[in-house]
């Protein structure tokens, strides 16, 4: 029997991976931190996406640890900070923010098994690679979230969340200092290092 509407109401923001990782200094200050998207739909299209703050605190991040995104869709790359990435208030409150170089991102790889001990991205421009590992990783969750549970404020979110209990950050071959860190989702302990998988973003009909 056809339903009458949809069983989620609201417009679709985009759907695809947005697996992260970050990393805290002693202090418990972010020392490296990463987020990808892989997007299966948006209004402007496919692409894949890497946000670095290799140097979290600084405009400039250092030739070891940059401060950049790399991307294979520059309008992805502007649609997702402009109403996502800008929403979300530990990368969009970073120095760097307003002034990332965005280059062309050559190469993007996926590795290992979420099901098993290790999964990786492996994204390359020219002169530059970049690896995001997840290890120790957990039973997935499967997460129906509302506005006041995200980052953004503005979304229902369902995604199959799998956290990890170690991670590194390896720019070029070297692992960017720092320790994952704990936080609470939804009610619940995980870790600062995430893989989430089949994540759709919608805007509520009270929002469009």
């Amino acid at each position: 029997m056809p339903l009458n509407e949809p069983v989620t109401p609201g417009v679709v923001d985009w759907t695809g991976e947005n697996p992260g990782i970050l990393l805290k200094d002693a202090n418990g200050d972010f020392s490296a931190m990463a987020l990808f998207f892989r997007v299966a739909w948006s209004p402007v299209g496919q692409g894949q996406v890497l946000l670095l703050y290799g140097t979290p605190g600084a405009v400039e991040g250092a030739a070891e640890a940059p401060n950049v995104i790399l991307s294979d869709n520059a309008a992805l790359t502007a649609y997702l900070k402009e109403n996502f990435i800008g929403k979300l208030t530990a990368f969009a409150n970073a120095p760097a923010f307003a002034t990332l170089p965005e280059v062309a991102a050559q190469v993007v790889r996926s590795s290992g098994d979420p099901m098993g001990h290790r999964y990786a991205e492996t994204i390359s421009a020219a002169g530059l690679t970049v690896e995001l590992v997840w290890e120790e990783l957990e039973p997935p969750r499967a997460l129906e979230l509302t506005p006041d549970q995200v980052g953004t404020g503005e979304h229902t979110m369902f995604t199959l969340l799998v956290p990890a209990q170690s991670a590194q950050i390896i720019v070029n071959g070297r692992a960017l200092p720092g320790e994952i860190g704990q936080r609470v989702q939804a009610g619940f302990e995980t870790t600062t290092a995430f893989l989430y998988f089949c994540e759709t973003w919608v805007i509520p009909p009270e929002e469009t």
